[in-house]
């Protein structure tokens, strides 16, 4: 799982450095089934569920999940069995198309904008038609794509770059599929479906019913401030704490610390000097706060940058390198036409973008999308939310008081960047299995627009129930959106007292933190995009997480084998019950047939 502007978040994905090439893999000689309509079709619905858990969970805390490895595991314990019993096996080709296809899809909502974006849009007063971020997201998502695809030969079969997790979804179908695989799956299955059962009434006794509290508040002040009115508690979440079980130990006291700076000595002392006259997460606090966070993602963000300088360099030996490897098909390319027409019409009618900037904007698509290609293939991480802040500030200069196009222009290089991240990872996982790329392109772009169609909704759904930047709905990272282009088009006129000053000293801060974690001390120092987190959301977000994280590292040195073994099955099932109930009762608020509140 990553963050909007990382994936890990991606989002949960994350690796902790780069796997041995795949001996077991190896192309096959024969030409087995590969793209079918059953491999497809359950691609689609999986990569739906994902879609919608994408939505809810991005929205909530910033991060979201690539679903390659998810994606491969259900389609299996859907079609293998079946299929067999028919005579028909569900080949290993056929579950790459699979994951290819639901990936695709469970990557629309980054690449629309709806986790940032397009809420930071909201939240500027700018008010776009779901028509519009549907045809919006098709047009970002197809170039992301057909970036990914033209990248292909170049970092994946030329330089061979590792890209950690399309290697292990090939280790995991390859395993699956093996004739003397012995049948174990079942026992997951269960534990899959009890846990979803488990998230699923919660949210339901939670949102629905009413019955359970958001949080369970911790007694006492803090500077005189009572915890509750600083957030302070337990939320009654599954999701929160299946996010801190498969993120790990680091990321979680990485987020409990900041959400101590921010809401147990930041926040008690703006209260009671007076600098700030709200009290409560949803008042003047939440805005000042932001400030800081964003200063640690921003500063972690350029520091990365500067560690990633060669990247730019080869990213534009990438671009260059296009024309003399892999080819589009004529329906590819015309696919891939339509979409900058689509995109440069869209701008102006939807965000204000002029042709000519929306071209700039295209044009810088390409190679700030090979730099993210390089970061998953070398480290697994994409780093989406940088390469649209690069763009913001060029835009800021360009267009100044525009704050609208500044945003919408950042999410034209985020978005396509988000899918070819994910994209690149499935490609690598079908190199290793000898797959098609054609088919898998094909697969992939049916699922660029099954995604707009299940994603928007979805986001419609909850941003009209609870509403965006909320205690239920922070929306972390559309904050940072929104932060970078105040600062980027007004500089730092109207921040809040002393906002810019803690904002400096925070992206300081996460420069360093950055740049330290590279040396031999980088497990004992706190992540600094986590920190930064820390002071957007809820304090009780971090308080859950970190729990979660605990739990699970105690239970490993017990139960090490079992825990790795179910802990990813726990936590996909909380994380997707959740999801999907909240979805649920969320269009049943916005359409009028369950009360709110």
């Amino acid at each position: 799982m990553s963050p909007p502007a990382n994936p890990s978040a991606s989002g949960l994905q994350t690796s902790e450095g780069a796997r041995p090439p795949l001996s077991s893999v190896a192309p096959l000689a024969e030409a087995p089934r590969e793209l079918t309509a059953r491999a497809l079709g359950v691609g689609l619905l999986i990569g739906g569920m994902l879609a919608v858990t994408n939505v809810y969970m991005g929205l909530k805390t910033g991060w979201w999940e690539s679903g390659s490895v998810t994606a491969a595991v259900l389609g299996f314990s859907a079609l293998a069995a079946v299929s067999r019993r028919r005579g028909s096996p569900y080949t290993r080709l056929e579950n790459n198309i699979t994951q290819s296809a639901a990936s695709s899809v469970g990557a629309m909502p980054a690449a629309a904008g709806l986790l940032g974006a397009l809420p930071a849009l909201a939240m500027l007063g700018v008010s776009v038609p779901g028509w519009g971020v549907a045809a919006w997201s098709v047009a970002l998502g197809a170039l992301g794509v057909l970036a990914a695809y033209l990248l292909r030969r170049r970092l994946v079969a030329e330089e061979a770059l590792p890209f950690p997790t399309g290697i292990a979804t090939a280790e995991l179908i390859t395993a699956m599929h093996a004739p003397s695989q012995p049948e174990r799956r079942t026992g997951r299955g269960w534990l899959l479906a009890g846990v979803s059962g488990v998230s699923v009434a919660v949210t339901a006794l939670r949102d629905g019913f009413k019955w359970l509290p958001g949080m369970t508040a911790l007694p006492g002040t803090l500077g005189g401030v009572p915890a509750a009115t600083l957030t302070w508690g337990i939320g009654w979440s599954p999701m929160l704490l299946a996010i801190g079980m498969m993120t790990g130990l680091r990321l979680g006291l990485s987020m409990l610390a900041g959400a101590v700076v921010a809401y147990g000595v930041l926040a008690p002392w703006l209260m009671g000097s007076g600098v700030l006259k709200g009290t409560g997460y949803e008042s003047d606090l939440s805005g000042w706060l932001t400030w800081p966070g964003v200063g640690l993602l921003v500063g972690s963000a350029l520091a990365s940058l500067l560690a990633q300088a060669r990247d730019f360099l080869k990213a534009a030996r990438d671009v260059g390198a296009m024309g003399r490897g892999e080819v589009l098909p004529r329906w590819a390319l015309g696919a891939g036409l339509a979409a900058c027409v689509l995109a440069v019409v869209l701008g102006g009618a939807l965000f204000g973008l002029s042709v000519p900037y929306m071209l700039l904007a295209l044009v810088l698509v390409l190679p700030l999308c090979a730099v993210c290609a390089r970061g998953a293939g070398q480290a697994d991480v994409s780093p989406v939310t940088q390469m649209g802040q690069i763009t913001q500030v060029i835009f800021g200069a360009l267009l100044p008081g525009a704050m609208g196009p500044n945003v919408a222009a950042g999410a034209v290089v985020s978005g396509a960047a988000a899918q070819t991240g994910v994209s690149m990872w499935s490609l690598k996982a079908g190199h290793l299995l000898g797959a098609t790329p054609r088919r898998q392109l094909a697969a992939q772009l049916v699922g660029v627009l099954a995604g707009s169609v299940v994603g928007v909704p979805a986001y419609l759904f909850l941003s009209k129930a609870y509403g965006l930047g909320s205690e239920a709905l922070p929306a972390p990272f559309a904050r940072q959106f929104r932060a970078v282009a105040e600062v980027a088009v007004r500089g730092f006129d109207g921040l809040p007292p002393h906002a810019a000053l803690a904002a400096g000293i925070a992206a300081g801060v996460g420069a360093l933190l950055t740049l330290a974690s590279r040396g031999r001390t980088a497990r004992w120092l706190p992540l600094p995009v986590a920190l930064g987190i820390g002071f957007i959301l809820p304090a009780f977000y971090a308080v859950s997480i970190c729990l979660g994280a605990v739990a699970v590292a105690v239970a490993r040195r017990k139960w090490p084998e079992a825990t790795d073994r179910n802990v990813p099955t726990m936590g996909a099932g909380a994380i997707a019950g959740e999801s999907l109930t909240g979805v649920l009762i969320a269009a049943l608020v916005a359409l009028g047939l369950m009360p709110q509140g």
